[in-house]
């Protein structure tokens, strides 16, 4: 109990901030508030038509210093058989998000996108108890 109420230490320097969010009524986007009125989306998803064997599905995203080519994490999922690979390219220079398709694939993709700096497991393991008790959460 000498470690209660003590901030964590590493590269965490501090507990997680509480950060309000909220959804949108209509869209599939999810806002980060900032206070004084300032939000973001940093979770939102699309859907996408392809013809041929590749789609720019974004270009020019970025708020508040993150461009979503560079710090983006983005998902295709074809909503028919494509016929081959599908993958996500990003160009990080000109800021553009493409998706591209071993086959010419004529049919619909939803896409999700997630904005922010990359986490790695470490990260999120270390948060899952405050200080050094060992405690951790009882996954399936």
């Amino acid at each position: 109990m000498t470690l209660l109420g003590q901030a964590q230490t590493g590269m965490r320097s501090s507990t997680p901030k509480i950060v309000k969010i909220s959804g949108d009524d209509n869209l599939k986007v999810v806002y980060r508030n900032l206070g004084n009125n300032h939000s973001y989306p940093f979770m939102w998803a699309d859907t996408v038509t392809m013809s041929g064997t590749e789609v720019v599905v974004a270009s020019g995203v970025k708020f508040h210093g993150y461009d979503l080519a560079t710090y983006g994490n983005v998902t295709a999922t074809p909503l028919g058989n494509p016929g081959g690979y599908l993958w996500v390219t990003k160009d990080t220079a000109e800021n553009v998000v493409k998706v591209h398709c071993a086959a010419s694939y004529e049919g619909d993709i939803d896409v999700k996108y997630m904005i922010g700096e990359a986490s790695t497991s470490r990260y999120i393991e270390a948060i899952y108890c405050r200080g050094n008790s060992g405690a951790s959460p009882s996954l399936p």
